[in-house]
């Protein structure tokens, strides 16, 4: 019997480095496609340029990892509407650009020569289901359409120019075509902030059928013997488009009672971004009034918001695990900056407005914000896949990014009795 067990025994210690190179996936990052909208595109700022495109975390990890990854780089002041803000008519060339699409810059100054293709294919404002059914259509600007001129110019060019008959792929065809060997899917965050702006958790997709939407693209990129991650979808509630009324309140320069009596909120309702600068206008002419649609969220509509985006969520761990890709989870880190935010060099940067880890439409990171993300990812790649893919100095980042230099305005506290507000009883938060 034990020499039974000893040959057992020295038969599994020569077989587990077999096994353990087995369980362990092989990752490949010669090609690396990126399907995503604006979030993975590096929108930030208001818009899609050149400027933010750089600093996305996708650029940022491609860097790391050592791989090419050219981008459909945009010239500034940029292209994609903003959720939010009124939507501004399609002009392209739109002042002071010349070409919309630019090439990188050679170290003499000359512009590079011009990449047929591009493997960052996020396009602001792409949602799920149209990653897999919208595709480039002439002619390459759209004036009564202005998603799908952005489609254009990202997914469509040269292709609309060339005048021959070439593919017009939609965005999960054009990753086929690229025939990827590692994939990164980060679809969903437009679908929420979308139903959030508005106010609206009826306008997030059905769980289901995103899952069944989400479950096609893995399985058609897993086909390819691509290693796909697939990141979840960050709860818009987290970002700095949202603040509640205390915090809001020091931003404000205002004691929190101005801000919850003098606008009839409660302490858990959300006040948005263009709320917040409504708010701070009529502080600054010392007159409150009404505030207009989409201004505020009640708490009701925030905890509905917060359990789709759950529910979505589930629904992206589910299809990853019937396809076999791994999931990163993007909600928990978004979640965790807004909870504890992060260091950067010297300065703890956090999900507040003016905090340093969001840009100023209070949607997207700025490059600070996308390093960490990126880092997160690479040190999940480095885990799963047994590498040692370098990570960002985000010390070095923090120090020439303007994001984590932003400061709410200093000065005087606007007082209760400048508005006609008394000090209010025990028990209202102050």
């Amino acid at each position: 019997m034990r020499t039974e067990l000893a040959a057992a025994a020295l038969l599994w210690i020569q077989l587990a480095p077999i096994a353990q190179a087995q369980t362990t996936p092989r990752l490949d990052t010669t090609t690396f496609v990126v399907v995503g909208e604006g979030l993975a595109a590096g929108m930030a700022n208001y818009g899609l340029s050149e400027v933010v495109q750089d600093k996305s975390f996708p650029a940022q990890m491609a860097r790391q990892m050592k791989t090419a990854f050219p981008q459909p780089l945009i010239q500034g002041p940029g292209i994609g509407d903003l959720l939010g803000y009124k939507p501004l008519p399609v002009r392209m060339p739109h002042y002071p650009q010349t070409t919309v699409r630019v090439f990188p810059q050679r170290t003499d100054g000359e512009p590079e020569a011009p990449s047929l293709f591009v493997l960052n294919l996020s396009v602001p404002g792409m949602k799920l289901a149209d990653s897999l059914h919208l595709r480039p259509v002439p002619p390459l600007i759209q004036d009564n359409n202005r998603q799908q001129t952005v489609i254009n110019m990202i997914l469509g060019f040269p292709a609309l120019i060339l005048n021959r008959d070439v593919p017009l792929w939609s965005q999960v065809e054009y990753a086929e075509a690229m025939n990827p060997t590692f994939a990164l899917v980060a679809l969903g965050y437009h679908e929420a902030l979308e139903a959030a702006v508005g106010g609206d958790p009826s306008k997030m997709p059905n769980p289901a059928e995103f899952r069944a939407n989400y479950s096609t693209i893995l399985k058609r990129l897993r086909a390819l013997n691509a290693e796909v991650l697939a990141t979840t979808i960050p709860d818009p509630m987290d970002t700095a488009y949202f603040t509640q009324p205390v915090p809001a309140a020091g931003l404000l320069q205002t004691p929190p009672f101005v801000v919850l009596l003098g606008y009839n909120l409660k302490v858990e309702d959300y006040i948005t971004r263009n709320g917040l600068s409504t708010i701070g206008n009529q502080l600054l002419r010392r007159k409150i009034e009404p505030l207009p649609p989409g201004s505020v969220m009640t708490a009701a509509v925030a905890a509905e918001i917060r359990s789709r985006v759950r529910a979505l969520n589930t629904a992206i761990t589910e299809a990853a695990r019937e396809s076999g890709a791994q999931v990163f989870d993007l909600h928990a880190l978004f979640a965790g900056i807004r909870a504890a935010g992060a260091n950067a060099g010297s300065r703890r940067i956090g999900a507040n407005y003016l905090g340093g880890f969001y840009s100023l439409d209070g949607f997207y990171p700025g490059a600070t914000g996308h390093a960490l993300i990126a880092n997160e990812i690479l040190t999940f790649l480095n885990r799963t896949y047994e590498q040692s893919f370098p990570l960002l100095n985000i010390s070095a980042i923090a120090a020439e990014d303007p994001t984590v230099e932003a400061r709410p305005a200093g000065g005087p506290l606007f007082q209760a009795l400048e508005f006609g507000i008394s000090e209010p009883a025990e028990g209202v938060s102050q």
